[in-house]
């Protein structure tokens, strides 16, 4: 019996029986010896780009169609964890066509249907009904993708004031496009309706298991699942079990049982065999390429890390209030105290790492990074270069704004308080315009979702805890469609907290080289136990 405990471990067990998810299949292969166990296998699509997808798909693109496809036909979920820029979006846009094609007659979309015998035929549309769920920030730049290449499928933004007109017509488009915030708020309304294909863009945004989010995406019914992230585990496995529940529920067994089963063996004890188990399970409905692996053509991507040094009163400052966050914080229990409490002040020390002016304090000496990256911008815009700019603090984002219109330099700037529809004029004239060098965009705002390939020129002003939100940062301009060689410079200031933040993030890339690639992904930063190390 021991030789079925582990279809137990992930199934039900009903009069005398085991009904193991479908997506379970893999543990088949160690239990039913080889000439016993038969899988089928749906192939009976063939997948040939459609004259109608305005696009030609690069070789690794209609190999992830096609593995996207696979899973359609079996009725399978799926993750495209592709790295950040290998095109996503347009290999979703190519599956969703493909869909289409099998709900219409190949001459065209419509059906003639009669009533009665001696009624004239009435043409009768059918749609799609695909129900895609991105951050807001993505709404226009998906629009624009899908009329770009796929102009025949009919799509509506289910977002705004307005959207409650479109409700009731909702089952009549092929493409719908809509964010989380809104799913949280009219899950009532969308749950209504079976969509043909549910899919999540930036999925991590459904990582905790515990939120609203994460439980109305899972109570809206549909046939096909896809989730899309660059990053599916961000900072533990709790992040892995997430994902995969929604695109197959029950694949990795109920939370409980995956924590003791996996979480903890690996997070904690690099449970080399539960390391093992895991991949197996998942390997099949993951598919992650880099761009190390497949844009050979891609152009080259360099990266340094400029190190400026404190002005004698800003050092003089910060030191002090670093002597006053270390009394305070390693004389209390991070166990008990709010985190927020202790985020705050390591928050203070990080801005002051930047510039005074930040936490509002008169200096006679501005600031050396802001000295350094100045004199930096000023060389690049002489030299006719775009640049992005992203910070963490939207007010540090600001003093380099103040800078640039005492020195006549044109900037645009992107911020979460940028609506969602004025987004598109931005990052157009960014883009069509040569005569605005600067980009000025905050870390979390404009991190995902933006093609920004007209920029070869990355500035990173200050380190965050999660260099993968660097990284999306980075992709914004490395990526499908950059024709030059990109630079990326991050400014540090040495001997502060900034140090400490980069040094963190090497320590802590370790779990997805294990679980999902060669990339490394970070754990999770547990403040209260590096502490020592942040105040030093």
């Amino acid at each position: 019996m021991s030789r079925y405990k582990k279809l137990a471990d992930f199934g039900k067990v009903e009069n005398n029986s085991i009904q193991v998810p479908k997506s379970n299949y893999t543990i088949l292969q160690d239990i039913v010896p080889p000439e016993e166990l038969v899988i089928h296998e749906n192939t009976s699509l063939e997948y040939r780009q459609s004259t109608r997808l305005k696009a030609s798909l690069r070789p690794y693109q209609e190999a992830g169609v096609k593995w996207l496809i696979k899973h359609y036909q079996n009725q399978l979920g799926a993750c495209l964890a592709d790295d950040m820029g290998l095109g996503k979006t347009l290999q979703t846009i190519a599956v969703l066509d493909f869909a289409k094609e099998q709900l219409s007659p190949e001459e065209g979309e419509v059906k003639k249907v009669r009533l009665d015998l001696f009624s004239d035929p009435l043409e009768i549309k059918t749609y799609l009904k695909a129900l895609i769920v991105l951050p807001s920030s993505l709404v226009f730049n998906w629009a624009q993708e899908i009329i770009k290449f796929a102009p025949h499928l009919n799509i509506v933004k289910y977002t705004g004031a307005d959207r409650k007109k479109t409700a009731p017509y909702i089952e009549t488009y092929d493409i719908i496009l809509t964010t989380y915030a809104t799913v949280s708020r009219d899950i009532n309304i969308l749950k209504k309706t079976t969509f043909s294909y549910l899919i999540t863009d930036e999925s991590q945004q459904i990582k905790n298991k515990e939120s609203k989010i994460f439980q109305a995406i899972n109570s809206i019914s549909a046939i096909h699942k896809i989730s899309l992230s660059g990053t599916p585990i961000e900072n533990s496995l709790a992040d892995l079990w997430s994902q995969m529940e929604f695109i197959n529920p029950g694949m990795l067994g109920s939370f409980s049982f995956f924590k003791d089963h996996f979480k903890i063996p690996i997070e904690k004890h690099q449970n080399l065999e539960r390391i093992s188990e895991l991949k197996t399970l998942i390997e099949p409905f993951i598919l992650r390429r880099t761009k190390e692996q497949v844009a050979k053509d891609l152009p080259e991507l360099s990266e340094q890390i400029i190190y400026t040094e404190m002005l004698a009163a800003q050092e003089k400052e910060y030191e002090s209030q670093k002597s006053a966050a270390r009394n305070l914080l390693l004389g209390i229990d991070p166990v008990s105290t709010n985190k927020i409490h202790i985020m705050n002040t390591l928050t203070k020390l990080r801005q002051l790492a930047n510039h005074p002016k930040l936490l509002n304090i008169a200096s006679e000496d501005p600031s050396g990074k802001f000295q350094d990256v100045t004199s930096y911008l000023n060389t690049l815009v002489r030299s006719h270069k775009k640049v992005l700019i992203f910070s963490s603090f939207v007010s540090h984002l600001g003093i380099y704004q103040e800078w640039c219109t005492s020195n006549n330099i044109s900037f645009l700037t992107l911020t979460g308080k940028v609506q969602s529809s004025d987004r598109e004029a931005i990052v157009n004239e960014f883009q069509e315009n040569d005569a605005i060098p600067l980009f000025f965009i905050s870390l979390k705002a404009g991190g995902v979702g933006l093609n920004l390939t007209k920029a070869s020129y990355v500035v990173l002003l200050d380190p965050w805890w999660n260099p993968f939100i660097e990284k999306q940062a980075i992709a914004r301009s490395h990526r499908i469609g950059q024709t030059n060689n990109v630079m990326v410079s991050r400014f540090i200031t040495k001997n502060t907290i900034e140090e400490k933040i980069v040094q963190l993030q090497k320590r802590k890339k370790h779990l997805s080289d294990e679980i999902i690639s060669k990339d490394a992904i970070p754990d999770y930063i547990k403040i209260e136990n590096d502490l020592n190390e942040l105040l030093k």
